[in-house]
């Protein structure tokens, strides 16, 4: 480490004793023979307690071998100085990282006399460092910072998780040898316009992962600052794929309606059938051998509706207008057995030469009817509780607030906003199986504490439910919210094993021309104050700037 004389010069000791980085002399057993008050303040022992020990006994354990490890190779005379960060034990126990600078001091025969350290309290910054490293990865999603030459210089754990590929191996090539070739191109682009000055929002492209498959990202960032890009990333490949499957399932949908379930029926000018297909023998019941040649309008036009039929037909051919060609209308039409079937008729018109041919598909109503209200159902209803989804919940909750409009100012509609305090532990602790059955089982607590066909409740997400409380007085309201705190904390003890659950209640009561998203975000904001009060509580938000009052749940 080369030579230091150590001297009586008075500026010297001036300079060791009254600066703000510690300094001190160690023997070569490493006994402080020497401290100053900055290094006594940062290590918090009294000066006289630090020179009764050795720097190994205030040396982190982890940190202690290498530590002696360059104290030989100073002794040994292998280097000139060392240089190391390093982690100090307090008094108190709590530990101080430090920046350490060594030099051997040597007697005027050259053999070794004693240590000088100087040591610099790193342990702000490296607090800080590891806050900001411990908040980058508890990101689910994928922030990483980027340099202005087309590399990844830093990416959160989930990166590995996501992809597979270690924080080094994707920080030590170009990012765009990880993009689909497919997308190289777009990439490229949308990092021009990004350097140029316009942020990246939702911008997606395929990365390949360690196994050879491919992740869709979906991209925001911020315009480029001082040659760094600060980017999030988020997997998106489910939602993609679940796009995917939703047209290709619409494209089989589509095939299947265009090629069967329809019967089809062709008629000349003169209302003679000419066409009848297979779906249309088994609908209504007659063979194309017994159809073609009959006249439609008296073989499948209910009695009532002849006479419409034919004048349509002629005030057609006369004009070329009609009420029912090209468009779709449901109309009732007469089976072999003699019988009335409502259908979905479909007529087109073409004109060839100087006569009208007119098709018409038709469709059993009660088969398209039953397909709609299953879609009707999958689109509004929470997959595993039953309940009905934000989207429905909305749509009820507009139509409970039209008809309070109605009868007046002495009907109430009240919200619940309702969150589960506890449950991340339960999905933790016993996984999300057990998760999802306490869900259910919630769900099911609040139906039965509600009113059936006046009363909604819904799930909004995760563990958030609302009840739509309809024609109510206050006192039911709170009732009811009380009813939900005990059924969220004493209400789920099959299901939630042995973690703790509770709810906490946000209740509102609608106000005059209030719109439903504000209503609903006033019964959020209730929760959210019952919730920073302790949890296991309710609130209610009364508006106008009003602060929410939180209740206690009261003793069965």
């Amino acid at each position: 480490m080369g030579k230091a004389y150590l001297g009586n010069d008075r500026l010297q000791m001036v300079a060791f004793h009254n600066t703000a980085i510690g300094k001190a002399l160690v023997d070569l057993d490493g006994r402080w023979l020497e401290v100053n008050d900055a290094l006594a303040s940062m290590l918090e022992y009294p000066k006289e307690e630090l020179l009764g020990l050795t720097f190994q006994q205030v040396t982190h354990p982890d940190d202690l071998e290498a530590d002696l490890l360059l104290v030989q190779q100073l002794l040994a005379g292998a280097r000139a100085t060392y240089q190391v960060e390093k982690r100090y034990v307090r008094k108190n126990g709590t530990v101080a990282w430090a920046s350490l600078f060594v030099a051997l001091v040597q007697d005027e025969d050259n053999q070794p006399k004693c240590f000088i350290v100087e040591i610099v309290d790193m342990t702000r910054q490296k607090l800080a460092e590891v806050d900001r490293q411990l908040f980058f990865n508890l990101s689910p999603d994928l922030p990483a910072i980027a340099n202005v030459k087309g590399y990844l210089v830093e990416v959160s754990d989930a990166w590995t998780t996501t992809l597979g590929w270690s924080a080094a191996e994707l920080t030590s090539r170009p990012y765009i040898d990880f993009v689909h070739p497919g997308d190289r191109e777009r990439t490229l682009a949308e990092m021009r316009k990004l350097y140029e000055g316009t942020p990246t929002k939702g911008f997606r492209n395929r990365y390949v992962t360690k196994d050879g498959s491919y992740r869709w990202l979906e991209w925001s960032a911020p315009t480029v600052h001082e040659g760094r890009c600060f980017c999030m990333a988020r997997d998106v490949s489910r939602e993609f794929e679940a796009e995917q499957m939703r047209v290709l399932q619409e494209e089989k949908i589509r095939l299947l309606v265009q090629n069967t379930g329809d019967g089809f029926i062709g008629m000349d000018q003169a209302g003679r059938i000419t066409e009848w297909n297979r779906q249309a023998e088994k609908m209504l019941g007659w063979t194309a051998q017994e159809a073609i040649g009959r006249d439609m309008a008296t073989l499948v036009a209910p009695h009532r509706y002849r006479s419409r039929h034919e004048q349509g037909v002629a005030n057609f051919i006369e004009t070329g207008k009609a009420n029912i060609v090209n468009k779709r209308v449901e109309l009732p039409v007469l089976t072999k057995a003699g019988k009335e079937m409502l259908v979905e008729m479909t007529v087109g018109a073409i004109h060839h030469g100087d006569e009208y041919y007119f098709g018409t598909f038709i469709r059993d109503i009660a088969h398209r009817k039953e397909l709609e209200a299953q879609l009707h159902y999958q689109a509004t209803r929470d997959y595993l509780t039953g309940l009905p989804n934000r989207f429905e919940l909305m749509s009820r909750l507009e139509r409970a607030l039209r008809r309070e409009a109605r009868t007046g100012e002495d009907e109430h509609v009240a919200l619940l906003f309702i969150d589960l305090d506890g449950f991340k532990q339960v999905n933790d602790v016993l996984g999300h199986d057990a998760g999802d059955n306490v869900l259910k089982a919630f769900a099911e607590k609040l139906r039965h504490l509600v009113r059936n066909e006046i009363d909604t409740v819904a799930r909004l997400a995760g563990d958030e439910f609302v009840v739509i409380l309809e024609d109510v007085s206050r006192e039911r309201a709170m009732q009811v919210a009380q009813d939900v705190l005990l059924a969220g904390s004493e209400g789920l003890a099959d299901a939630r094993g042995d973690c703790e659950l509770s709810a906490s209640v946000g209740l509102a009561f609608h106000m005059h021309e209030e719109q439903a998203e504000d209503f609903l975000s006033r019964a959020d904001a209730a929760m959210y104050a019952a919730k920073q009060a302790g949890k296991n509580k309710a609130a209610i938000e009364f508006g106008r700037g009003r602060e929410p009052m939180v209740f206690e749940r009261t003793a069965h």
